[in-house]
């Protein structure tokens, strides 16, 4: 982990120009700034103010637990920090594509239902790498698709770390109040104050719903307002084709896989926090979504493939077979023998 001087960072986000900006949260705002090495990175800085406390110490929070993870799966990449006069800037990785829920809500071309599969699935195993994350399990406790950011690749990562918090091994314990966002966050959590895996779980199977449906979490204009509630009604009432994204076309092929992501998001949100499963089973389960998605597509090339394959030889095989019959056969004819040689007759004479 590097601490860069705060005259580093000032000049790398020249001197955090509005130009610079290029996001804003409730805690604080991000920059992009350069590096003297040449990297792009995002430099996300704390609110002043009022709430200037709460939200230093939330940053100070991220950068002391990113600091002490080891190797994090789909988890935006921790590049150091630096010490301003009041509480820590924290330096990561810049991801040029901005976020999941941009691309769900505000972007023009709606990604195919095989990006939501892969996508799905690295959100998935960052959070699995959280929960075996050593000594402790580590619960993000805002898992949502505002903190999953894309890169270059369009793969996804997982971010915001302020409100994470470690996990004791002696079971479910309370943390004071319960934080998150609302419509992500786990009913039974913001009821009982008890934190666990599940409540990751439950908010990773909103950020699914989402990914299928491309509709809002919270919603005033739909009832019910709550997505979860929604998706419910909608399977209950036997319309589940009404949940998929409309934009998007869903080959007969893709039903199924689809129909097994939908299914995964439904268990990860059940009421009953002990019917979830681990995320260990949904990256299982997932693994075998994208494998769906992306196998058919293949097989047919390679179908199309052995089928001109067969059709060439097919039509070869013809073309000689009408060559030999209009070729001269040689018929040799002993009715009429002369000198006892034999008198050969073309096709031709025979007509």
């Amino acid at each position: 982990m590097k601490e860069f001087s705060y005259e580093e960072i000032e000049e790398a986000t020249k001197s955090f120009d509005p130009s610079q900006l290029i996001g804003k949260g409730s805690h604080g705002s991000v920059y992009r700034g350069t590096l003297k090495d040449g990297r792009s990175v995002a430099v996300k800085k704390p609110w002043e103010g009022i709430q200037s406390f709460e939200n230093h110490t939330k940053l100070n929070n991220e950068v002391d637990l990113l600091a002490s993870l080891s190797n994090p799966i789909s988890v935006v990449d921790f590049v150091g920090f630096s010490r301003s006069s009041t509480s820590k800037l924290l330096v990561m990785e810049l991801m040029p594509n901005a976020s999941l829920h941009d691309l769900l809500h505000s972007s023009p071309t709606p990604p195919t239902w095989s990006r939501r599969g892969t996508i799905a699935l690295q959100i998935a195993r960052a959070v699995l790498s959280l929960h075996a994350a050593s000594p402790t399990a580590v619960i993000h406790r805002d898992v949502k698709s505002a903190n999953v950011l894309l890169d270059g690749k369009w793969n996804a990562k997982l971010c915001d770390f302020g409100l994470a918090v470690r996990h004791g091994s002696g079971g479910d314990h309370s943390v004071t109040p319960p934080a998150g966002t609302i419509g992500y966050m786990d009913p039974h959590y913001t009821e009982s104050g008890k934190l666990g895996p599940d409540n990751d779980v439950y908010s990773f199977g909103v950020v699914l719903l989402e990914l299928i449906s491309s509709s809002k979490v919270m919603d005033a204009e739909r009832d019910p307002s709550s997505i979860v509630s929604w998706v419910l009604r909608m399977v209950r009432a036997d319309r589940s084709a009404g949940i998929y994204d409309e934009r998007v076309s869903l080959p007969e092929y893709m039903r199924r896989p689809v129909g097994r992501m939908l299914r995964v998001a439904l268990k990860c949100v059940s009421e009953k926090a002990e019917r979830r499963p681990a995320m260990g089973e949904v990256v299982r389960e997932l693994q075998g979504v994208v494998e769906g998605l992306t196998a058919w597509p293949v097989w047919g090339c390679v179908r199309n493939k052995v089928s001109e394959k067969v059709q060439g030889c097919v039509r070869a095989w013809k073309k000689r077979a009408e060559k030999r019959v209009s070729t001269a056969t040689r018929i040799v004819c002993r009715d009429h023998l002369v000198d006892g040689g034999e008198n050969d007759y073309g096709s031709s004479a025979m007509a």
